[in-house]
């Protein structure tokens, strides 16, 4: 009786910290005050590569990261952020 108990209880734990994850896949952050998961804008897109500030977020040369942002919706375009060592394209919005 008590080894099914602990076994419950070690289960039920398991339970409770995989729903507290606030992340899925490693990508896409679960979090009540995003618009949309699978919105570009406003997020990060490693997937894109690195970035080169002033020519992939470059408005006049169609940059990678500006053109992504802009054909995916966002109305403000991207720029080149950078996180840690290197720069990532970063997509938004301004009325956000």
């Amino acid at each position: 009786m008590l080894r099914s108990y602990v076994v419950s209880l070690i289960i039920f734990a398991a339970l409770i910290l995989c729903v507290g994850s606030k992340r899925i896949d490693g990508q896409e952050k679960i979090e009540p005050w995003m618009y949309s998961i699978n919105s570009s804008c406003n997020n990060d897109h490693p997937e894109l590569g690195r970035c080169l500030p002033g020519i992939d977020d470059s408005t006049t040369s169609d940059g990678k990261c500006w053109k992504f942002c802009i054909i995916e919706g966002c109305e403000s375009g991207g720029f080149c952020k950078l996180i840690g060592k290197k720069h990532v394209c970063h997509c938004y919005n301004a009325d956000h």
